[in-house]
């Protein structure tokens, strides 16, 4: 979550990049107004540096591709040109207002207007819908800056069509939220809870850019999102009623959830989600019994969410299998034994990445917890593999033997090959001083009398 000083009332100052400047000063040269509006105006009022500049004008696109050398039409249909200057790409939008959203994701035509207000009309919050320019200063009609000041996410006019118009705000509205820690306007939260259903119409590609960036930098919003998220994750609302009296709780299992997030100690999304849908399976095999609640094999139940929802979501397939795992594995905790070295690298086929990205969701699992004995069991473990997989061979490419050796060495041929070589890897692994060829070719030889003694 973001610190603001949002309480800042001097007048705005924002240091353009000369890039910026130089657009600006020429469209208003030529007669045009140039005001720089929504996040840029938005994190600079309460003093933090703009990263990236929106510039809108009362200039025509045609005017503004008439105004500068080089310019690329990348949007022209609503009104936005990239101007390239010799510092960089500046995107300039004419002012514009939008006709009807009917499929509540783009409107049904983009009308171009000569008024910066009319165009601030449009847009989705009032913290977003503020403009500057150097000389004017502030253009605030919608009270955004006091909204800045009072910690409020606020719709700019009707909240309901606001979120008509395009359901994605709903989720923009909670990320908002929990990216400045603020709350939602009254009106606006009842217009999110009676619009909920409508986000469905929503692509589901913009629905995860922005669930995403809440997992990894605002989960605490999540629990008034269970609506929200119904059409893919409907869990996520009975997870928020599955208590879990337990030794090794201390809240439900939505805010159990929620917390493991906090705790995340890497920016993955593929962790995010995992531990997002790590306990998703727990309302449905929750079991009360000697004065506890249990959920037993819930992480079976919760890898079988984790298919469906990866699904859904349209996640990108390593992306997909990476979290299908993690949720199926999170709550399992290896011995600092070789036997377990071999067992992730080669058995599951894991790779480093994979390794450590369990380790991290273990990590915020368990931080998650009323105790946190298992950290003990994690640290050992962790502690182990770093050590172990720097001295040992994890795949058969790593040996100091290949496939011609086993035919210049041996009578084995076909699959019985690939067979000799996994042998010499398992036993390279779990055993001590077979890091030499040397060794690994005298193995390979036993091996080769084994394999052909048990097919015969």
């Amino acid at each position: 979550m973001e610190q603001l000083d949002v309480h800042n009332s001097q007048p705005l100052f924002l240091d353009l990049p000369n890039s910026v400047k130089d657009v600006m000063e020429t469209l208003e040269k030529h007669g045009f107004e140039a005001y720089l509006v929504g996040g840029c105006v938005r994190d600079a009022l309460p003093k933090n540096k703009p990263h990236d500049f929106d510039l809108t004008t009362s200039a025509r696109p045609e005017q503004v591709m008439e105004l500068f050398d080089k310019t690329i039409p990348t949007g022209i249909a609503h009104g936005t040109v990239t101007v390239m200057t010799s510092d960089g790409p500046v995107e300039v939008t004419t002012f514009r207002k939008e006709g009807e959203y009917r499929d509540h994701r783009h409107p049904d035509f983009v009308d171009f207007v000569g008024d910066i207000k009319e165009d601030l009309a449009r847009r989705d919050f009032t913290i977003n819908a503020m403009a500057w320019n150097p000389k004017t200063g502030l253009v605030d009609p919608f009270g955004g800056r006091q909204d800045l000041q009072k910690g409020i996410v606020r719709a700019v006019g009707d909240p309901s069509k606001r979120f008509e118009e395009d359901a994605l705000r709903m989720l923009r509205a909670y990320r908002f939220a929990g990216r400045y820690g603020f709350d939602l306007d009254p009106k606006t939260r009842e217009a999110i809870q009676a619009l909920a259903p409508t986000i469905a119409n929503v692509a589901v590609e913009r629905v995860v850019e922005e669930v995403q960036q809440i997992l990894l930098h605002s989960p605490a919003v999540l629990d008034q999102m269970t609506k929200l998220l119904e059409p893919w994750i409907p869990e996520l609302d009975q997870m928020l009623h599955t208590e879990q009296n337990s030794v090794y709780h201390y809240t439900d299992v939505l805010h159990h959830t929620i917390d493991a997030l906090k705790h995340l100690p890497n920016s993955d999304p593929a962790c995010a989600w995992a531990l997002l849908l790590h306990d998703t399976g727990k309302p449905k095999t929750r079991q009360f019994y000697n004065g506890h609640d249990h959920f037993k094999r819930h992480e079976v139940e919760s890898e079988k969410i984790a298919k469906r929802v990866v699904k859904a979501l349209k996640l990108p397939r390593k992306m997909s299998e990476q979290i299908v795992n993690l949720v199926r594995y999170h709550d399992t905790f290896y011995a600092p034994k070789l036997e377990n070295l071999y067992k992730i690298r080669v058995v599951k086929g894991w790779d480093d990445q994979q390794v450590e990205k369990l380790f991290d969701v273990q990590y915020g699992d368990i931080m998650a917890h009323a105790t946190h004995d298992r950290l003990k069991n994690l640290n050992a473990f962790k502690e182990f593999y770093q050590r172990e997989k720097k001295l040992r061979p994890l795949s058969v490419k790593d040996l100091q033997i290949n496939g011609e050796d086993v035919l210049a060495n041996t009578p084995l041929q076909g699959r019985q090959i690939s067979k000799a070589l996994g042998e010499v890897l398992h036993a390279a692994i779990t055993r001590p001083n077979l890091e030499t060829r040397a060794a690994q070719l005298a193995l390979l030889k036993q091996t080769a009398s084994q394999i052909q003694k048990e097919e015969k």
